[in-house]
């Protein structure tokens, strides 16, 4: 004889098995949507992050030397970020009366265009000042040297509408008794002795400086060099 009892509860027992096996298997798919869409999240973002970090230039002012080694001293402008500067613009903040003091070479005064780019890894440079000019001021109970100053420099990103702007203090107390730096190099030395030389030879004792005769048989004109007291034809 059946046990009806028995098998009742024998079907009930798969029923409630296979209950609870679709209920687990549904709750593993939603959690398995939710890990990919979780994923697919933190890959956006990422991707996102990285385009961003791609193209982020910063455009650095700093001193450098000046490469034919002559004791000059140039100011840069580094693009040491990552992907191209645009409109790159730059501005003093400075003591005037100090810059006044020194025979600096770039035009200070002067309002400036925007550059147009500078590329990743590159940079532009001009030349500040002879190097031995910022420890010689014109009046020397003003300073001995030049003070420190601020670049002010501001660019813009390819795909960014938004300014950027950073300052920095340059100092040229850094490179004092630095050789080559605040020694005139030897090409302007020989300049200012020649025209010392030529100063003497002209202005000696208020005497004007004498022609010789420098002409020779093959020559069809006279030629003269000083040092003579007159000239004749």
């Amino acid at each position: 004889m059946i046990d009806l009892e028995s098998v009742l509860l024998r079907q009930g027992g798969y029923w409630f098995n296979f209950v609870d096996w679709s209920a687990t298997g549904a709750v593993i798919g939603g959690l398995s949507t939710m890990v990919i869409a979780l994923l697919t999240y933190v890959l956006i973002k990422e991707n996102r992050l990285l385009r961003k970090a791609g193209n982020s230039p910063r455009v650095v002012a700093h001193f450098e030397f000046h490469p034919d080694g002559l004791g000059g001293l140039n100011l840069a402008l580094s693009n040491v970020g990552t992907g191209p500067a645009f409109d790159v613009s730059f501005l003093f903040e400075k003591d005037d009366a100090d810059f006044e003091n020194y025979q600096i070479l770039v035009d200070y005064t002067q309002e400036r265009s925007a550059m147009t780019m500078i590329g990743q890894g590159e940079k532009i440079s001009f030349l500040f000042a002879a190097g031995y000019q910022l420890f010689k001021p014109k009046d020397h109970s003003i300073s001995e040297r030049l003070k420190p100053f601020k670049v002010i420099v501001s660019w813009n990103a390819s795909d960014s509408s938004k300014r950027f702007l950073a300052m920095y203090q340059l100092d040229v107390s850094a490179y004092a008794g630095l050789p080559g730096l605040m020694n005139k190099s030897p090409l302007l030395k020989i300049v200012d002795e020649l025209a010392e030389i030529n100063t003497q030879l002209s202005s000696r004792a208020g005497v004007p400086a004498r022609l010789l005769d420098a002409t020779t048989p093959e020559q069809c004109r006279r030629s003269v060099a000083k040092g003579a007291d007159d000239v004749r034809d």
